[in-house]
């Protein structure tokens, strides 16, 4: 029977929304919970000069990476200002780090636990990764190997205390046993396109719905690519502009306002749309145009469902 823990939640500023500071009593190892916009006034805390691992947050979407120590004594906080300025900049709005009070995780520490990281959340589902490749594991001992996973455990843990369930596997919207899931997405129907609809985003819209009705299944592998803007951002896919959206967006009707992002709206309002494939529950992007060439590529893309 699993024990009891301590989670100790230090807010540094007073107030809920601010710096955050988690440990757990007996545990060597430190977490901060940092707004993006409050990042500056970390660069002196000595966890942010450390070695260790971070996770990015914004908008259901998670980014995982390690930072060592650099030869100008620099370590997470400056790894983490690097996101700044690179393709993930639009990606996040709020970043948790862990390290050791001790300082101690290595290079090929960081390396294991950024893997780990990656490949768990990965597997879950309930964030959507943007991490481009999956990160190097390195070699470790098998006691190294025991005492890492230890950490992932605890940082589990406070993770889940912060607020990031990253790591618990996503419920599906709809339970369909495995066989029928199986033969559902073998036997897919895909019905003709819409004509005599001139608006691209009505088009498009038309064909989702109408694809629904036929009770055409995605893949998990099919989903993972129409949710991930880094993917439907793609020239050759949808050509999206909004570095931040998708093709769809999974539903989550505890969200005030699922389809804004950002403070604008990106998606179909649930009240007009709310698309059903199997167990994924979703709303499609409205950001259509014809001068990106929009029709021809969904077009493309639709034709090769058959």
């Amino acid at each position: 029977m699993a024990r009891g823990k301590v989670i100790s939640v230090y807010l540094i500023d007073g107030v809920a929304n601010g710096k955050i500071k988690a440990t757990i009593s007996n545990w060597n190892g430190i977490a901060y919970k940092i707004p993006r916009r409050l990042l500056d006034e970390c660069k002196e805390l000595d966890a942010f000069k450390q070695s260790g691992v971070y996770f990015l947050f914004g908008n259901n979407m998670v980014y995982v990476g390690q930072a060592e120590v650099r030869k100008n004594g620099k370590g997470i906080h400056q790894r983490i200002l690097d996101h700044e300025n690179d393709k993930y900049k639009d990606y996040w709005d709020e970043v948790v780090i862990f390290t050791r009070k001790d300082n101690s995780l290595g290079r090929t520490d960081i390396s294991y636990l950024e893997n780990r990281f990656y490949n768990k959340a990965l597997e879950a589902g309930r964030f959507h990764v943007q991490n481009g490749n999956e990160p190097t594991i390195g070699t470790v001992t098998e006691e190294k190997e025991s005492e890492l996973e230890e950490y992932i455990d605890q940082a589990e843990l406070v993770l889940g205390a912060l607020g990031y369930k990253v790591f618990e596997p996503m419920t599906a919207s709809v339970s369909v046993p495995k066989a029928e899931q199986e033969y559902l997405v073998s036997n897919r129907s895909v019905p003709d396109l819409p004509e005599g609809v001139t608006k691209v985003g009505d088009f498009i819209l038309q064909s989702m719905r109408n694809l629904e009705a036929s009770g055409y299944v995605f893949s998990d592998e099919q989903m993972q690519i129409l949710l991930n803007p880094t993917e439907c951002n793609k020239k050759e896919l949808f050509n999206l502009q909004n570095s931040n959206v998708a093709f769809f967006k999974l539903y989550n009707p505890d969200e005030e306002r699922p389809h804004y992002l950002n403070g604008m709206q990106r998606y179909y309002t649930p009240k007009k749309v709310v698309l059903t494939f199997g167990k994924y529950k979703v709303l499609l992007t409205k950001e259509w145009y014809e001068k990106y060439g929009h029709r021809d590529l969904f077009i493309k893309w639709y034709t090769s469902l058959v």
